[in-house]
């Protein structure tokens, strides 16, 4: 999969698409302005970046949110395993970049300052890496506790064998290889037949997730709208 995917994302704000590359800046301003109108000082919310290791520039995916201060580190755990990463409830952590562990039952407010960057770990066997940084702090709280304010669309990935539709199938016995691994509907029923263990053991959905094709994982429970494959716009 190609790091120079056309990769967008919806503001949850004005539902303008805006590329990987704005939405950051994007949110930024209309969260200077919602503080304007609804900030107060008793109160500490906190602007999160999350893309996967190494470095933001090459993940192809990402989710910005709004976390109120109040919020313990394990809301924000259960959040990320909702939205991108359970599959068998294996074990995570936080740890700061360079630094000591952060426990689960810490609240941001206690934790975190702006410009922290936190690593955290999902499933310590096939393990999925993300940072975490913290793009700016805001005097005001959030109800919900934890907000989506945006998440990059569905990745464009076509099927690798026609190379004309979406994937909806991928193949994790050929994922590592110079092969074709993303299929279609028509073009995965091809490929069972010349993969012995595709019917049982490796065909794995495309879904919207950097745990895409590792252990069970076959998409989240929040944001199901973005979750799955993208659309050929007409």
């Amino acid at each position: 999969m190609s790091a120079e995917l056309n990769i967008t994302g919806k503001c949850f704000f004005c539902e303008e698409l805006v590329a990987k590359s704005n939405i950051n800046t994007h949110l930024k301003k209309h969260l200077k302005e919602l503080s304007k109108t609804e900030g107060d000082q008793n109160k500490k919310s906190y602007f999160l970046k999350i893309f996967t290791y190494p470095n933001y520039k090459n993940s192809n995916y990402f989710l910005y949110l709004l976390v109120d201060g109040e919020t313990t580190m394990k809301k924000v755990d259960r959040f990320l395993r909702d939205i991108w990463l359970d599959c068998c409830g294996h074990l995570s952590a936080f740890a700061y970049k360079g630094g000591g562990k952060l426990g689960m039952s810490k609240k941001l407010k206690d934790a975190l300052n702006k410009g922290d960057v936190l690593e955290y770990e999902y499933d310590f066997g096939s393990t999925t890496d993300l940072q975490i940084k913290v793009e700016e702090e805001y005097p005001m709280g959030v109800k919900s506790k934890v907000l989506l304010l945006s998440r990059n669309e569905p990745l464009e990935i076509y099927c690798q064998k026609c190379k004309k539709l979406p994937a909806v199938h991928l193949c994790v016995a050929h994922l590592y290889e110079d092969q074709p691994h993303f299929f279609c509907e028509s073009c995965a029923e091809i490929h069972e037949k010349e993969c012995e263990g595709f019917l049982d053991y490796a065909s794995m959905p495309v879904v919207n997730s950097p745990r895409m094709g590792e252990c069970g994982y076959e998409g989240g429970f929040i944001d199901l709208e973005r979750d799955g494959v993208f659309e050929i716009k007409k």
